[in-house]
């Protein structure tokens, strides 16, 4: 009896996953024929000139920050690092 239920039990699920491929196969569709009519459907750009220099120069200065973050969170673990390893050679 132990192998018929587990046989069923795998037969159950074989049947669930294939059930859910199938739903997941039409959402996969469903997404696909949304993006190629947003693809269509795209409006020219309305910003002026103005407002896109002002979003580069953002995006330049978000990226400058971000790397003088990084700089500083390595420069950090280097320096505990570094200490760390100075504690270890004066206790040996």
């Amino acid at each position: 009896m132990g192998t018929l239920g587990c046989i069923h039990d795998m037969m159950r699920r074989d049947k669930e996953n294939r059930e859910l491929r199938q739903r997941n196969r039409e959402r996969m569709k469903e997404t696909r024929r949304r993006m190629t009519e947003c693809r269509h459907t795209e409006l020219p750009p309305t910003l002026s000139v103005e407002k896109l220099k002002e979003i580069k120069k953002q995006t330049q200065e978000k990226e400058q920050a971000d790397q003088n973050h990084a700089f500083r969170i390595k420069l950090i673990v280097g320096l505990v690092m570094l200490v760390l390893l100075l504690l270890c050679g004066f206790l040996l």
